[in-house]
């Protein structure tokens, strides 16, 4: 174990929280699991200068947040323990990779645990339980299993459908989202079948995503438990094995290869996320709050999202900083695909 305590505050319910902890327990670092909640989820906001969630408490009382910066800190620190390769081709690779799942994973976590009647009275209890400052497994009171009840409604009103709206994927996409869903994840289950990460047997970032929306939401919710279970049932086993490991004498694949049942995910990415990254930059250009993305079924409508074009630019900025022969090896490999074309487009001012 490393020197010093981290402190991760986030919710059990959280993606990003549950992605944060997937990465902490693969560096192996000594952390507390705190719920941010009532006064001294206030102070922890104040520290972090946002009331999004997971926040890092490193051992030097520095008080960070944002799941990919994290990432990046912790890989600068632990050298001996990487979490992102070096080879030119497979480090652009697990950007793209986690850039994909950061923000497309999304859809499915809040499509599923907003829009369906059961999922959101079961998520009462659990999500309570955290406002409290509660873990799940502490349990409610009878009044207070009331009072999750009531509660549930207001936050699904104020929060959930209206994420759902902001990411195209409310009550009218639902079947659209599950459709999606099923299809990738069989996929997903064939690469995990033959590999224990996403580059071969030492973890990336994006590895961590996959795992944080199994464990706070594909698990734990019984719709999405539903989808799972119908579409490819070992990717639970595999996401708990993902969630659980530590780093060891794992490698990437050799001489910068790229595992061949990673390319549907390249091409999920590019027909999906990348459509949403240009049409984003377009309305964001034009002083648009929203744009349409045609995902193959017609337009749905998104919220133009600054943060997306933040980081499609510093991978941007990624790409720019190869060598010239690095910069030959991720076109010649990633090129073809057509998973470069929406990073490289220029930089917009924000």
């Amino acid at each position: 174990m490393f020197d010093g305590r981290y402190a991760l505050w986030g919710g059990e319910h959280s993606l990003f929280t549950r992605k944060l902890q997937a990465m902490l327990n693969y560096l192996a670092v000594d952390y507390d699991f705190k719920l941010k909640a009532g006064e001294l989820g206030a102070a922890v906001e104040a520290r972090l200068g946002t009331h999004f969630i997971p926040g890092l408490e490193t051992p030097e009382g520095w008080f960070v947040h944002d799941t990919t910066p994290i990432g990046l800190m912790l890989n600068a620190k632990y050298p001996s323990r990487p979490i992102l390769p070096v080879a030119p081709v497979q480090r652009i690779a697990a950007h793209l990779l986690e850039d994909w799942a950061d923000e497309w994973f999304g859809r499915y976590a809040i499509s599923s645990r907003w829009c369906y009647p059961r999922n959101v009275e079961y998520v009462a209890r659990g999500i309570y339980a955290n406002h409290l400052g509660k873990f799940m497994d502490e349990g409610l009171s009878a009044e207070e299993e009331v009072e999750a009840a009531e509660m549930i409604h207001t936050v699904r009103d104020n929060f959930g459908l209206r994420a759902c709206a902001n990411r195209g994927c409310g009550p009218d996409q639902a079947e659209a989202v599950r459709r999606d869903f099923d299809t990738l994840m069989k996929d997903a289950e064939a690469h995990y079948s033959q590999h224990q990460f996403l580059l071969g047997d030492r973890a990336t970032l994006g590895d961590f995503t996959f795992a944080g929306l199994f464990k706070a939401h594909v698990e734990a919710d019984p719709e999405p438990r539903s989808w799972i279970d119908g579409s490819a049932p070992a990717m639970i086993d595999h996401m708990n094995r993902v969630f659980e490991a530590q780093t060891g004498a794992g490698f990437y694949l050799s001489d910068d290869q790229l595992p061949e049942t990673l390319t549907p995910f390249f091409t999920h990415m590019r027909d999906t996320h990348h459509q949403f990254l240009r049409a984003s930059r377009d309305a964001l250009s034009a002083g648009e709050k929203w744009c349409a993305v045609d995902l193959g079924e017609g337009p749905v409508k998104m919220r133009s999202l600054k943060y997306s074009e933040v980081s499609r630019c510093h991978i941007r900025k990624e790409i720019e900083s190869l060598s010239q022969d690095e910069r030959a090896s991720v076109d010649k490999v990633l090129g073809p695909m057509g998973v470069l074309d929406a990073y490289l487009m220029p930089e917009i001012p924000l």
